[in-house]
């Protein structure tokens, strides 16, 4: 259903009370002429009126100057914005943000508190890049019915695992919680999702109760999944899952939190490109089959040698373990390393249980 923005709509009052002040009376029949005149000077007024800016949503201004339309939708409808498709789960407004791995508690200010949004995104064509950036597809913005719009807490635990901020390989699917700073009495509240490229936007309204049965559910389907223990070699380097433990102690450091369990992924790269290379955390994931995103436990990462701040040189191999903290009983735990950084448009999964 397309939606007439705030601009429209003020052009349209505008033209109308035009028409009315050109009413002397009620016996005064106008002439044609003078009903013609009429007629191109409401048009003229009516297109003054929406060439003017409305504050504070120059968005929606650019939009409707623009061939593009704004959609609207429910929560847990299955939305497009090409090449994305993404579901909008729920919405909670909480006065504590709950922060994993390590169930960190984030309170908000006085008067203020957390608009959490489960939101899920798949790369649904495989026409274009075979791995785009979510954040450079489309843009997420929280706002209300009036048009006020607030901002994404950057906290560096939530920021880890915003699902905005994944790359996605074709079919992949990523999900996870955007967390806005909202006044504690906030109402109407709407969720964006504007294409960066041409093409609708959406704007879903989490006002209304969600129906689990009417949510839909994004299925990941990658093309190839590697099994445990296999390598693979990209542009000369060559990434292998040689290890997997998982428990709720599993000696030293790695005891999990009650109703957690630790997920140790140990990994083996080789460096045959011909240049030093340099590991980074962004390079990694771990995934659950409904793409939702667990960051590595904080706790364990130095103590096993993990795969930060770390240059494998050239012809030489680097092992190392990182750990995840994860809820138990989770099942179908996928892990992900992307070559994309390296120059090499590859996302390789390993299903580990």
């Amino acid at each position: 259903m397309n939606r007439i923005d705030r601009r429209t709509y003020l052009a349209l009052v505008g033209g109308a009370t035009v028409a009315m002040a050109g009413c002397s009376g009620e016996d005064d029949e106008p002439s044609m002429d003078e009903r013609d005149a009429d007629e191109s000077a409401t048009a003229a007024d009516d297109a003054t009126l929406s060439d003017d800016p409305d504050p504070g949503t120059d968005s929606v201004s650019e939009r409707a100057e623009s061939d593009d339309q704004t959609d609207e939708a429910e929560l847990g409808e299955l939305l497009e914005v090409d090449p994305l498709s993404a579901v909008v789960s729920t919405l909670e407004v909480v006065e504590d943000a709950v922060i994993e791995p390590d169930d960190e508690v984030l309170g908000a200010e006085d008067g203020r508190a957390f608009a959490v949004v489960d939101v899920a995104f798949q790369h649904a064509d495989d026409g274009v890049e075979p791995v785009i950036d979510v954040d450079e597809t489309v843009a997420v913005e929280l706002g209300n019915e009036d048009g006020k719009t607030y901002d994404r807490v950057d906290e560096l635990e939530i920021t880890a695992l915003d699902p905005t901020a994944s790359r996605l390989a074709p079919g992949e699917v990523v999900r996870g919680d955007l967390i806005y700073d909202v006044a504690d009495d906030a109402e109407g509240l709407v969720l964006e999702l504007e294409p960066e490229a041409s093409g609708d936007s959406v704007v879903v309204d989490l006002g209304a109760e969600s129906d689990d049965e009417r949510v839909e559910t994004l299925e990941q389907e990658v093309a190839e999944v590697e099994t445990f223990s296999q390598g693979v070699d990209h542009g000369g380097i060559d990434v292998a899952v040689g290890s997997l433990e998982h428990g709720n102690n599993l000696g030293g450091f790695m005891q999990s939190d009650e109703g957690y369990e630790i997920v140790a992924v140990g990994v083996t790269v080789h460096n045959g490109s011909g240049r030093d290379r340099a590991l980074t955390p962004e390079q990694t994931q771990l995934k659950d089959d409904t793409g939702r995103i667990y960051a590595e436990t904080s706790g364990t990462m130095r103590t096993l040698g993990g795969l930060e701040d770390v240059t494998v040189s050239d012809g030489e191999s680097y092992e190392g373990t990182v750990a995840y903290q994860i809820a138990e009983g989770t099942d179908d735990l996928y892990w992900i390393f992307d070559f994309t950084e390296w120059g090499e448009t590859q996302r390789v999964f390993w299903q580990l249980r």
